[in-house]
């Protein structure tokens, strides 16, 4: 089993307190039918930062706690145990840190500040699974700056978000070498946005720009860095995403255990009947084993490793890993699983996407993985 050392055992109890004092209310209401709204979760984010759970991951001269992989890993599991997770703020994509003058105080400041709140679009309706090769959307330099063209589609946090950070190409004869990235205003009137509601009532949007006109100041971290940034932004999600299904798993896997110590039938306990055995110890081993490769993976990152490969293998591992063991839980839970009155039937929904964003499964296995090992 992996031994979390105090210091970060401490972080983790922190976030169990708050998760348990501002969260599992709110995970009440959602049981209950209720939409919640950013509002809602404002108490538990002003409450997390109080404590100085605040840019989780940015650097200390930005205000942020500098956590290591290790901690922000240990923090992510506890916090999505909860169908309602903390939403930590002050946090940005890597390439903003690196700004000066005008340009940091127009994106950076206001986003590790709290003011503003942004979202990535990266993603097209020809293929999100190739990024570098799918991208048609394209920038153009004008005297007055940059004039972009093009479709990004699958966007999460739009509704929330103040500025959109956009993946566009600006040289087509340069590969990935030219894509660059921009700061789009959410009401700047050339970017137009259409609704898409997805699985676990989840809403991604769809963001078309027809002549969206941006300043020189909207190109970040110069012209044909985008999408080395993107990937920089990307490796850390996919970590992120595997701690997040570990935190599910975690969750799903102890209300299977109490459920069948208590739901009698034929004469028994479920916990006596050796089907129900038999997920309990598979869906308690592969947690174990996923949650060992995660941690490891992020000591390595965390010793300046480079760690894009393993990035790819745990997000694989660990999505895969969660849809076995709630599919489990529910199983055993019978028809009460599959209530949206159980937080089980909710991360049904949600884990299913999460074998998709981020790389679905076969792009992490046979285009990074084997190409890796291969190679």
């Amino acid at each position: 089993m992996y031994a979390l050392n105090e210091e970060t055992r401490a972080l983790t109890d922190l976030v169990r307190r708050l998760v348990q004092q501002y969260q599992m209310p709110l995970e009440a209401r959602v049981l209950r039918g209720e939409t919640l709204t950013r509002r809602d979760h404002e108490p538990g984010r002003r409450a997390a930062r109080e404590v100085g759970l605040w840019g989780l991951t940015a650097p200390p001269e930005f205000g942020g706690a500098n956590l290591s992989l290790v901690d922000k890993m240990a923090i992510t599991e506890e916090n999505f145990r909860c169908l309602t997770p903390l939403r930590f703020g002050g946090s940005a994509l890597s390439p903003l840190y690196r700004l000066e003058g005008e340009q940091r105080a127009r994106y950076l400041d206001p986003i590790v500040e709290g003011r503003l709140s942004s979202c990535f679009a990266q993603t097209e309706p020809g293929g999100g699974g190739d990024p570098a090769g799918a991208i048609l959307t394209h920038a153009r330099e004008t005297a007055r700056g940059w004039v972009i063209n093009g479709a990004k589609i699958w966007i999460s946090n739009f509704q929330d978000a103040d500025i959109v950070f956009v993946v566009a190409r600006t040289d087509k004869s340069k590969g990935a070498s030219g894509i660059s990235m921009f700061a789009v205003e959410k009401d700047n009137p050339g970017m137009h946005a259409r609704e898409v509601p997805m699985l676990g009532g989840f809403k991604t949007h769809q963001l078309t720009f027809s002549d969206c006109e941006v300043d020189s100041l909207a190109l970040i971290g110069g012209e044909g860095q985008g999408f080395k940034g993107a990937q920089q932004a990307l490796s850390a999600a996919r970590f992120d995403v595997a701690a997040r299904a570990l935190g599910v798993a975690q969750r799903a896997y102890e209300m299977m255990v109490e459920h069948a110590k208590q739901r009698v039938a034929f004469g028994g306990p479920l916990s006596e009947k050796q089907a129900v055995q038999s997920m309990i110890v598979d869906s308690w081993i592969e947690i174990q084993q996923n949650r060992l490769m995660l941690y490891h993976c992020a000591a390595q990152d965390d010793a300046g490793q480079d760690t894009r490969v393993q990035a790819g293998m745990l997000k694989m591992l660990c999505t895969e890993m969660v849809d076995r063991v709630v599919d489990r839980a529910i199983q055993i839970h019978g028809a009460a699983g599959c209530t949206y009155e159980s937080p089980l039937a909710h991360w049904y929904d949600h884990q299913r996407m999460a074998r998709i964003y981020e790389g679905p499964t076969d792009v992490h296995k046979y285009r990074v993985i084997a190409r890796h090992l291969l190679g």
